[in-house]
């Protein structure tokens, strides 16, 4: 199956649940630079809890990076005010754990955790800076970017994976 299967069949599977609008307790994301060739899971609209206080992220983008022919998963938890790292770090590995489950096996996946944030304390950015995400026996560390301006995400995704 090629990539462009692949991300219609994940098109497919995420249906009604797909994001129709990137904003979460006040703190958005820009789609701009973003490949058009794309879904987001809004994943509160497929997997609602009844609880306030969940593991999940709020999104979830999958593209193609057709510069590395590679699939992208990219788990994403909007916060405004107060950031907690240890939580942050359990909704973006649940949000690792719902890529997992939305791709192939067999199929190479480059997965970018992204927190976007409007400002965090500097002992919770130093705990999220040494994060990683496991992911397919691999550890991705977590990106960061703020809200509501034109290229977050963009911005977000090019940061470097060698930190």
């Amino acid at each position: 199956m090629n990539l462009h299967e692949t991300l219609e069949e994940i098109r497919q599977r995420i249906g009604n649940n797909a994001a129709t609008s990137y904003t979460k307790e006040g703190c958005q994301i820009s789609m701009a630079n973003i490949p058009s060739e794309r879904v987001v899971l809004d994943v509160d609209l497929a997997f609602p809890t009844s609880s306030a206080q969940t593991n999940q992220c709020d999104f979830i983008l999958f593209y193609i990076d057709t510069t590395l022919s590679r699939l992208v998963g990219v788990p994403m938890e909007l916060k405004s005010g107060d950031v907690k790292a240890s939580l942050v770090v359990k909704q973006l590995r649940d949000g690792a754990r719902i890529v997992d489950n939305f791709t192939p096996r067999n199929m190479e996946i480059e997965l970018i955790p992204v927190l976007v944030h409007d400002g965090i304390h500097k002992a919770q950015s130093e705990r999220l800076r040494v994060s990683r995400i496991r992911f397919r026996s691999k550890r991705f560390p977590i990106n960061t970017t703020t809200c509501g301006y034109q290229g977050n995400l963009a911005k977000a995704l090019t940061k470097s994976t060698k930190r």
